[in-house]
Order: structure tokens, then sequence, then C-alpha cells
């Protein structure tokens, strides 16, 4: 049986009255790469400081790498995070950041640290407090990843960066993954540009996961359907989304084949064409619908 290395089952959580997840439930095996869409406040952020051991759930069973999650520091020991906004001590230089940080991890790796630096171009001098928001991120990087963690939980880990940094980052990843059976949970403004390493995508909206699907079945069944109403809709076939209307021409995707069928015979739609949606295309369709909001 292939091993699990993040369960979560009826995972909850709410702040006072505003409930941000409610009974989530996934299993992600070892050396998996999820891609999880979701626009801020859906509780993206929450979940991934669950994972990390850095929130405490209602309701549910937290389990990362057969550690119960109880805010004892175990699981992120193993676990490198990455958040949307990170921060450090203003006082402090990168380097004393990195010395700091490795105080905390046995497996600190200095030799690896010195190696992403020169990679992704992160001057050790820098001070945090005239860093960039590029220099945060690639600070936080080198920290996620400098002891050798076994899961890596990515909030937007590419946020502010400029192309070419972006593209470092991305390539640094991408090792991380070929040397190392890991998994992986990513959130990304720019998710197709990991469409090569991605296992499964998730969506979450309104506190729930909305789709899971492995990147086979998300190939197969994602769809473009385009026509002219014959007459305004209330709401969209179920499972239907809208990229975009020109007048009555409106241009729909779906990623359940099953979905097509119910739609022509609905008879909605004059002139109706379905088309397979390229990967890439339907992860930007994606993005635009379920994700993380333009920077």
């Amino acid at each position: 049986m292939t091993e699990a290395t993040i369960r979560l089952v009826d995972v909850t959580k709410s702040f006072g009255q505003k409930q941000i997840l409610y009974r989530i439930s996934a299993t992600v095996t070892r050396g998996t790469v999820v891609g999880l869409l979701a626009r801020n406040g859906q509780g993206k952020t929450t979940l991934f400081k669950i994972l990390a051991d850095l929130l405490q759930a209602d309701r549910g069973e937290i389990s990362v790498l057969g550690v119960s999650a109880d805010g004892s520091g175990a699981i992120r020991k193993k676990v490198g995070y990455i958040p949307e906004h990170p921060s450090f001590h203003n006082f402090m230089t990168v380097r004393q950041v990195l010395q700091l940080r490795s105080g905390f991890y046995r497996n600190w790796d200095w030799t690896k640290v010195y190696k992403l630096c020169a990679n992704i171009d992160l001057d050790l001098n820098s001070k945090m407090l005239q860093a960039s928001k590029g220099t945060l991120c690639k600070t936080a990087w080198v920290c996620a990843s400098a002891h050798n963690p076994e899961i890596l939980l990515l909030d937007e880990p590419t946020s502010g960066l400029d192309p070419v940094s972006r593209d470092s980052v991305l390539h640094s990843l991408v090792g991380e993954l070929t040397h190392q059976d890991m998994t992986v949970v990513v959130a990304n403004h720019h998710m197709e540009e990991l469409i090569g390493i991605l296992d499964e995508v998730w969506v979450l909206s309104e506190g729930t996961f909305k789709h899971r699907l492995s990147m086979e079945e998300f190939r197969r069944s994602s769809f473009r359907i385009t026509g002219r109403l014959r007459k305004p809709l209330q709401s969209l076939p179920v499972g239907v989304y809208e990229e975009g209307r020109d007048g009555d021409w409106v241009r729909w995707f779906t990623f359940n084949s099953e979905i097509v069928p119910v739609v022509q015979k609905s008879n909605a739609l004059e002139r109706m064409q379905c088309e397979p949606l390229p990967i890439k295309d339907a992860i930007k369709s994606l993005l635009l619908t379920f994700g993380a909001e333009n920077e």
C-alpha cells in the first residue's frame, strides 16, 4: 500500500462566527505534487497553517507523516513551509535569518543553502529592513528547503518575483522533486508553469473541496463549450463554468466529460460546439474561476 504522508478527515475551522473550512477530507501519498487552487479568503492559507501545525482545527483529524497535529513542533521539523506573506526580523540580514533558523533543524544543510542562494541570486548580506518582496520570497524558499523536508507546503511561493527569479525558484523546486521522493502541496498564481510536475489538482472554494482531480482525469475531462444562448439562464448547468461571453455568445468550460451530453440535451445553446480543452488552457480557466487573484 502506498504510504499516506498527509491525511485529513472532516477538518473544520471557524474564526468567530465565520466558518473557513468545513469537513475537509483528503489523502496525499508520498511523492505526490498537489496544485491547490483557491481565491484569497476561501480557506487556502488556513489549510496550509493547519497542515504545518501552526493552527489548530476546531474538529477533525490531521496526520502528517504519521504524526498527529498537536502543536508540539514535531511536524514542523519534517515540513518546509512558505507562507503567502513571509516576514523576518527587520534588524537581521539574510545570513542571520538563516543562522537563526538553522538552530531549529538537525538536518540543516549549509552546503545546500549556499548553492540555493547562488542559484536564485540571493545576497546573504541583504538587510531584512530594506528587503524587497522578492528577497523575502527567496529567503523563505531557502528557509523552507534547507533542512531537506519530506513535505513542502508552498502558499504562493513565487509571489512578487520577477520572471527570471520566478524561473529560478521553480527550477529549484523541480530539483527538489528530482532528488527526493517529496510530497508537495502548492498554491501559485502561475500554476500553469507547474503543469509538468503536478499529479493532482484540488479546487478549494467556500471552505470545501469542490473538485479533486488527478492530472490524467483533468486532461481527459476538460472541454470548452461555445454557442449562442437560446434564452437567458437563471444559472449555469451544474459543473459548467463561464470563461467569457459576447452578447448571447458564450464560452463555457467543464472538467467533467459527462456534463457535455447534459448540456447538449438541455438545448440551451444554438450552434453548440464542444472541443477538448488543452491542459494549459484548462489550468488558466481554473485559475480565473477559482484561483488566487492577480498580483
